[in-house]
């Protein structure tokens, strides 16, 4: 297998063993994916071919993903490109990783409290089914699951409901009129969660080479024995209803769908030769920053994320949709619409446009105008660690009725002195801005 240097977005070429193989299985995942939540990999307009990777002959190029492919000849690491030119190495790029999916509430990764200080040569894809197989094995060895499970059978005895249509197709029609054909719900162990569980297990088990992960994989296995052994989904997960006794399993639903998510299906998913966990970054920065508002100001704003309740056309077409949006508890006039952009403004300090896409400030404005909303507030991440001042437009109505204010700043989204650094800085940052509209 060949193993590549470092490799960031939108970075530099690297060789790659079999294109053709490595692009098919990428276009697999581009055509089986179609993500459920939010529509992560569709992109604006119908896209038919993966957007992973581009590729130039036998070379490729990292595009807006981040993660690792690991396929029958290549094995491929793409980190964030704020990395790019900084002296960092591959541990601390992921304790950043981990800091960040901490905060997201799209991909529910249990990795705050990894410590990488101890392992050498860390390998991404190791490393993930490592704590992965971990977390899984916590759960399920300390909180075993029993759930509800609809079954449908013909019987002797009546039990739970009586399904006449099943009895008269199935038992009246052939002869069989004492056969009853019922519903019922017992409490079952060998349940569809536990089934996608077992199954997930052993796909990672056909992809690891730590032996300690090995084991801890053969274990979950082993405590699922009486569980079948059948082929799952990803779409096995929905509708499944957890009490409140058994919501550790929601975080163990997430990581199943993360990695069902990412297989390209076969019968024979033990000889499966590839495997992937790809992300694009712009959805990780945008999780992050509204799961962080959530966690460190929801007492003094009401945060909405993804809010669409409102049109830009009296049509009720083209409907609105902001990354975040803010509302002051103390007062429910100040609101502010957050727009994350994952973009590096290079020397913006010299450009006129401060860095900032005419198209985004188009898409913004029209959003405020609408809502009646007069704070924009556009979030870059830092490109080192001093936060550049941020940088004000303003933009008036035609009658002059309305004047809004775009605001673009960067923030501390990662820092060379450690991911423990982030937090209070973020916090500070964060409270000067929205301190500004309170008191502006």
């Amino acid at each position: 297998m060949k193993l590549q240097s470092l490799n960031f977005e939108y970075g530099k070429s690297f060789d790659v063993t079999s294109r053709k193989k490595l692009e098919d299985y990428l276009n697999a995942i581009w055509a089986n994916h179609k993500l459920t939540d939010n529509g992560v990999f569709q992109e604006d307009g119908e896209v038919h071919h993966q957007c992973f990777l581009s590729f130039d002959g036998n070379t490729a190029r990292a595009r807006n993903y981040i993660g690792f492919i690991q396929g029958e000849n290549d094995h491929i690491e793409i980190y964030p490109k704020v990395f790019k030119d900084q002296p960092i190495d591959t541990k601390e790029i992921l304790k950043h990783l981990f800091f960040w999916f901490d905060y997201c509430r799209k991909w529910r990764f249990p990795f705050s409290d990894v410590n990488l200080d101890n392992l050498d040569n860390v390998d991404l894809p190791e490393l993930i089914i490592n704590l992965i197989a971990n977390q899984i094995f916590e759960v399920i060895s300390t909180t075993p699951i029993s759930l509800y499970e609809e079954v449908e059978e013909a019987m002797l005895m009546p039990k739970g409901s009586i399904n006449f249509d099943r009895y008269i197709s199935n038992s009246l029609s052939n002869g069989n009129f004492h056969m009853l054909e019922c519903d019922y719900e017992p409490l079952l162990f060998d349940n569809r969660l536990n089934r996608v569980i077992k199954y997930v297990a052993r796909i990672l088990l056909s992809k690891v080479k730590f032996v300690e992960t090995r084991r801890k994989l053969e274990e979950i296995i082993f405590l699922l024995d009486d569980v079948e052994d059948c082929y799952c989904t990803s779409l096995m997960l929905s509708g499944i209803k957890l009490n409140s006794f058994f919501l550790d399993y929601q975080m163990v639903i997430g990581l199943c769908k993360m990695v069902l998510d990412q297989q390209v299906y076969s019968n024979q998913y033990d000889e499966q030769s590839h495997w992937s966990l790809l992300l694009p970054m712009e959805y990780v920065f945008e999780d992050f920053i509204a799961g962080f508002l959530e966690k460190h100001f929801s007492n003094d704003w009401h945060v909405k994320y993804q809010k669409s309740d409102m049109y830009l056309t009296d049509q009720r077409v083209f409907q609105m949709q902001h990354d975040i949006f803010l509302t002051a508890k103390k007062d429910p006039s100040i609101c502010v619409i957050i727009d994350t952009k994952y973009k590096l403004r290079c020397d913006f300090k010299r450009d006129n446009k401060k860095g900032i896409s005419q198209s985004d400030l188009y898409q913004m404005t029209s959003y405020a105008f609408r809502r009646g909303c007069n704070n924009i507030l556009l979030l870059y991440p830092n490109q080192n660690d001093n936060c550049l001042e941020k940088d004000v437009f303003s933009i008036s109505s035609f009658n002059g009725s309305q004047k809004i204010n775009v605001h673009a700043a960067e923030i501390p989204f990662w820092s060379l002195k450690g991911c423990l650094e982030i937090t209070d800085l973020l916090k500070a940052k964060l409270e000067s801005l929205l301190n500004g509209f309170i008191d502006g």
